[in-house]
Protein backbone atom coordinates (compact mmCIF):
# COMPACT_ATOMS: atom_id res chain seq x y z
CA UNK A 1 0.00 0.00 0.00
CA UNK A 2 2.13 3.26 -1.27
CA UNK A 3 1.12 6.20 1.41
CA UNK A 4 -1.20 7.93 -0.10
CA UNK A 5 -3.36 4.54 -0.22
CA UNK A 6 -2.62 4.76 3.81
CA UNK A 7 -3.43 8.44 4.38
CA UNK A 8 -6.82 7.96 2.12
CA UNK A 9 -7.16 4.62 3.98
CA UNK A 10 -7.21 6.66 7.50
CA UNK A 11 -9.61 9.27 6.94
CA UNK A 12 -12.65 8.93 9.63
CA UNK A 13 -15.98 10.48 9.50
CA UNK A 14 -15.79 13.98 10.67
CA UNK A 15 -12.64 14.58 9.43
CA UNK A 16 -12.38 17.73 7.07
CA UNK A 17 -9.86 17.10 4.16
CA UNK A 18 -9.43 18.38 1.10
CA UNK A 19 -9.83 17.82 -2.79
CA UNK A 20 -9.46 19.99 -5.99
CA UNK A 21 -11.17 20.00 -9.68
CA UNK A 22 -9.12 20.47 -12.19
CA UNK A 23 -10.19 24.31 -12.82
CA UNK A 24 -8.51 24.74 -9.37
CA UNK A 25 -11.79 24.67 -7.77
CA UNK A 26 -10.83 24.00 -3.74
CA UNK A 27 -13.40 21.90 -1.88
CA UNK A 28 -13.23 21.64 2.20
CA UNK A 29 -14.85 18.77 2.82
CA UNK A 30 -16.52 16.70 5.84
CA UNK A 31 -16.30 13.15 5.43
CA UNK A 32 -19.79 11.43 6.04
CA UNK A 33 -19.35 7.73 5.96
CA UNK A 34 -16.92 5.52 4.97
CA UNK A 35 -17.38 2.26 3.37
CA UNK A 36 -14.95 -0.07 2.24
CA UNK A 37 -14.59 1.37 -1.75
CA UNK A 38 -16.12 5.02 -0.94
CA UNK A 39 -15.45 8.54 1.59
CA UNK A 40 -18.92 10.26 1.09
CA UNK A 41 -18.16 14.00 1.97
CA UNK A 42 -19.87 17.22 1.68
CA UNK A 43 -18.10 20.29 1.01
CA UNK A 44 -18.79 22.55 3.80
CA UNK A 45 -19.29 26.05 2.05
CA UNK A 46 -21.20 24.39 -1.40
CA UNK A 47 -22.88 21.72 0.72
CA UNK A 48 -22.27 19.61 -2.62
CA UNK A 49 -21.99 16.03 -2.01
CA UNK A 50 -18.70 13.44 -3.01
CA UNK A 51 -17.91 9.96 -3.35
CA UNK A 52 -14.40 9.90 -3.58
CA UNK A 53 -13.26 5.94 -4.46
CA UNK A 54 -11.06 5.20 -1.15
CA UNK A 55 -8.09 3.54 -3.17
CA UNK A 56 -7.79 6.61 -5.49
CA UNK A 57 -9.15 9.85 -3.84
CA UNK A 58 -10.85 10.81 -6.81
CA UNK A 59 -14.92 11.72 -7.34
CA UNK A 60 -16.93 12.42 -10.56
CA UNK A 61 -18.83 15.24 -10.39
CA UNK A 62 -21.73 16.38 -12.53
CA UNK A 63 -23.42 16.06 -15.89
CA UNK A 64 -19.75 16.38 -17.13
CA UNK A 65 -18.20 14.19 -14.96
CA UNK A 66 -15.30 16.73 -13.57
CA UNK A 67 -12.67 14.68 -11.80
CA UNK A 68 -12.14 15.86 -8.37
CA UNK A 69 -8.84 14.47 -6.45
CA UNK A 70 -8.10 14.06 -2.30
CA UNK A 71 -5.16 16.06 -2.19
CA UNK A 72 -4.57 16.43 1.48
CA UNK A 73 -5.85 15.07 4.49
CA UNK A 74 -3.64 16.64 7.25
CA UNK A 75 -5.27 17.15 10.46
CA UNK A 76 -6.48 21.21 10.72
CA UNK A 77 -5.54 22.75 14.05
CA UNK A 78 -8.93 22.18 16.16
CA UNK A 79 -10.12 26.05 16.37
CA UNK A 80 -9.44 25.83 12.58
CA UNK A 81 -11.52 22.78 12.51
CA UNK A 82 -14.38 23.87 15.01
CA UNK A 83 -14.27 27.28 12.38
CA UNK A 84 -14.99 24.71 9.44
CA UNK A 85 -17.78 22.47 11.50
CA UNK A 86 -19.22 26.15 12.05
CA UNK A 87 -19.35 27.16 8.13
CA UNK A 88 -21.04 23.46 7.39
CA UNK A 89 -24.13 24.40 9.69
CA UNK A 90 -24.50 27.59 8.71
CA UNK A 91 -24.53 27.06 4.58
CA UNK A 92 -26.49 23.73 5.38
CA UNK A 93 -29.64 26.48 6.81
CA UNK A 94 -32.62 26.44 4.91
CA UNK A 95 -31.90 30.73 3.52
CA UNK A 96 -34.73 32.26 5.70
CA UNK A 97 -34.47 35.57 3.23
CA UNK A 98 -31.94 37.54 5.28
CA UNK A 99 -29.46 39.11 2.92
CA UNK A 100 -26.97 38.78 6.19
CA UNK A 101 -27.59 35.17 7.02
CA UNK A 102 -24.83 33.82 5.43
CA UNK A 103 -22.29 36.48 5.15
CA UNK A 104 -18.63 35.16 6.79
CA UNK A 105 -17.49 36.31 10.20
CA UNK A 106 -14.36 37.55 10.99
CA UNK A 107 -13.29 33.90 12.37
CA UNK A 108 -14.74 32.37 9.48
CA UNK A 109 -12.61 34.56 7.12
CA UNK A 110 -9.80 33.87 9.22
CA UNK A 111 -10.75 30.08 8.80
CA UNK A 112 -10.90 29.88 5.23
CA UNK A 113 -7.43 32.31 4.41
CA UNK A 114 -5.92 29.03 6.96
CA UNK A 115 -6.95 26.82 4.99
CA UNK A 116 -6.21 28.22 1.78
CA UNK A 117 -2.32 28.26 2.71
CA UNK A 118 -2.52 25.05 4.82
CA UNK A 119 -3.40 22.43 2.48
CA UNK A 120 -1.15 22.80 -0.30
CA UNK A 121 1.42 23.19 2.12
CA UNK A 122 0.58 19.73 3.40
CA UNK A 123 -0.15 17.58 0.36
CA UNK A 124 -0.75 13.63 0.37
Amino acid sequence: MTDRQAALRAISVGDIFHAEAPNGASLICLALSITETTIRGKAVTTQLYYDFDRTTGIAEWGDERIPCRIDSVAPLPLDIHETMMSLDRKFSQEDNGDPTQFWLTDRERRGLFFVADFYPANPI
